[in-house]
């Protein structure tokens, strides 16, 4: 839904920090009333502002106009905006719209095929629908030279931006590394007197046996789940040269595994009906099992910690992380899922202006470090790693400092291998093939394998 381009008053540095509550521009934003759930750190107010910032172009009436699909994202642009407007050019507005995920996506790709008509200044891109813009004519600016002779290509983590690359043109700028996690319900678990943290996903079953009951499970699962576990064990649905490989020996034996959880060890379920996969942002049926505590832990990304901080409030302090279980001892802790990329349109006769907000809001150490403290994404953008803040306490997650946790697996993220293909993939995926091999009329072997050859030939014609 659109946002407003000038919120009624500034945004102050409180104020952003409580953004992933919906709190003070959040609440305006969202059109939710405000919600306190965990104190905020004290601090002064001012607009957020980045220090030693020298901008490229020459202060002047402008506006922008910024999509993106993301709650979070709308509010923490809308308050970069209110920052650069008083540090950079006070003649400076940002219009940010947001819309749902699959609407959005389509909207931008329509505007690019009928030569930009409509389309915006700037727009974020998940990495799964990423593979539907490079086909044909690419409506996206190259970033490269700026990226290069700016030096922020060696600053950001490099299988990040290969995401939202062709070849060796870069085409977007990573929000986030997405490290994996394991969200848990620290009250349900340890209240039963179980050790933390779980090694391996065996334990993790042991541990989760005795705590399911009735409507209660473990986790919840999807193909999201058997993305990130299939990713952990170091395959993905392509590898790096493009080639198809959702059918791998590996991918059948990690879809099994999934099943082995819902029909074997009685520890899983799929999403409550109707609830899209994982809950997105705005999906409530989701978030209600969860309030309900009909799922005790969540495989998450840095990026799931906001969510569950706006939509689960009532749950404050009763939800801990800690890495990843091993899918065998000694195996990797942590993967990836996800992922969104800010790009400039090809078609905007305001690029240079697009530019120098991109580069205050997302390649500026004080812009990333204030962006992981409104919305706990873990930058991609290496140098803000250092900065103390951090790893600063969460009092949503019982004074937990999440950004240690991050940091420690974050070194173990594994590569994500984009293709033009991945968005096909998931939508065929998800559309055609789902209800088919979750529900056991086509084993994983071999839904695996039809929807791999189909995939095979797009890829041939």
């Amino acid at each position: 839904m659109p946002s407003e381009s000038r919120p009624e008053h500034r945004l102050s540095r409180r104020q952003v920090v409580r953004l992933g509550a919906g709190l003070a521009g959040g609440a305006a934003l969202t059109g939710r009333a405000p919600r306190a759930s965990w104190a905020a750190p004290p601090a002064q107010d001012a607009p957020i502002t980045v220090p030693d910032f020298t901008s490229s172009i020459e202060p002047k009436p402008v506006k922008l106009e910024l999509w993106t699909f993301v709650d979070t994202h709308a509010r923490w642009f809308t308050a970069m905006a209110e920052g650069y407007k008083a540090q950079v050019n006070p003649d400076f507005e940002l219009n940010v719209v947001q819309t749902a995920y699959e609407d959005h996506h389509n909207k931008l790709l329509v505007s690019f095929q009928s030569g930009g008509v409509g389309a915006p200044d700037l727009a974020d891109i998940e990495q799964g629908r990423f593979g539907a813009f490079i086909k044909g004519d690419i409506g996206l600016a190259d970033l490269t030279e700026k990226l290069t002779s700016g030096g922020y290509l060696d600053q950001l983590v490099a299988s990040r931006e290969a995401l939202y690359s062709v070849g060796q043109t870069v085409y977007g700028v990573e929000h986030a590394l997405t490290p994996v996690v394991l969200y848990y319900r620290s009250d349900i678990y340890e209240g039963a007197g179980v050790t933390i943290p779980l090694a391996t996903w065996e334990d993790f079953i042991a541990a989760t046996k005795p705590l399911v009951k009735d409507n209660v499970k473990g986790i919840s699962i999807n193909w999201d789940v058997y993305d990130i576990v299939l990713r952990q064990r170091g395959f993905d649905t392509f590898d790096a040269n493009g080639n198809v490989t959702a059918d791998s020996p590996e991918a059948i034996e990690t879809l099994q595994w999934l099943f082995a959880l819902r029909d074997e060890h009685k520890i899983a379920a799929e999403p409550p009906a109707g609830a899209q996969a994982f809950g997105t942002a705005a999906d409530q049926s989701w978030y209600a099992a969860v309030k309900e505590g009909q799922y005790v832990a969540i495989p998450g990304a840095d990026w799931y910690a906001g969510f569950l901080k706006d939509n689960v409030a009532d749950l404050a302090g009763k939800w801990k992380a800690q890495y990843l279980p091993a899918f065998a001892a000694g195996g990797a802790r942590t993967s990836v899922w996800g992922g969104t990329g800010l790009c400039i349109v090809k078609t905007s006769d305001k690029q240079d202006a697009a530019w120098d907000f991109l580069r205050y809001s997302m390649l500026t150490k004080e812009g990333e470090v204030q962006q992981y403290l409104a919305i706990k994404l873990w930058p991609a953008f290496k140098p803000a790693w250092d900065d103390p803040r951090m790893y600063s306490a969460d009092d949503y997650f019982g004074g937990q400092e999440l950004g240690k946790l991050f940091a420690e697996v974050g070194a173990e993220a594994p590569a994500q291998y984009q293709s033009p293909y991945r968005a096909d993939f998931n939508v065929l995926r998800r559309d055609k093939y789902t209800r088919d091999i979750f529900d056991g009329k086509l084993s994983p072997a071999d839904g695996l394998k039809q929807l791999a050859d189909e995939i095979r030939k797009m890829q041939q014609s």
